[in-house]
């Protein structure tokens, strides 16, 4: 496995943009997951993107269980040096083999842990 593969994030086009929520580029050896079961089936893919209300993820191997509108939590979004936070995903949108994500019901405390989480990596 190379350990040294680098994620592409968004990043914003003009410099009087905001600072993007999206990390530059997530390493995977800081990898961000989502732990969730759905239908029986333990499911804990690398997040790719990541803001404080959305999040968008590979997942090739479970690709059709996802639908949009589907509400998939509650789930667990672990975030290195940030701990975990319980959120609840709705499926935004699909496009083989990315799941695009909304967090419904995001509390303070959660938000704040992945806004931290996403400057850190800015």
């Amino acid at each position: 496995m190379d350990m040294s593969r680098i994620i592409e994030i968004d990043e914003p086009t003009t410099p009087t943009a905001d600072r993007s929520q999206f990390r530059l580029g997530l390493y995977v050896d800081e990898p961000v997951y989502l732990q969730l079961t759905l239908d029986g089936l333990e499911i804990d893919p690398i997040v790719e993107k990541l803001n404080a209300g959305e999040a968008s993820f590979a997942c090739p191997k479970h690709f059709s269980v996802f639908y949009e509108g589907q509400m998939i939590g509650p789930a667990v979004l672990v975030l290195q040096d940030e701990g975990m936070a319980v959120v609840y995903p709705v499926v935004k949108s699909k496009n083989w083999p990315l799941v695009n994500v909304e967090f419904m019901q995001l509390g303070l405390r959660e938000r704040q842990m992945i806004s931290r989480f996403t400057r850190a990596g800015a």
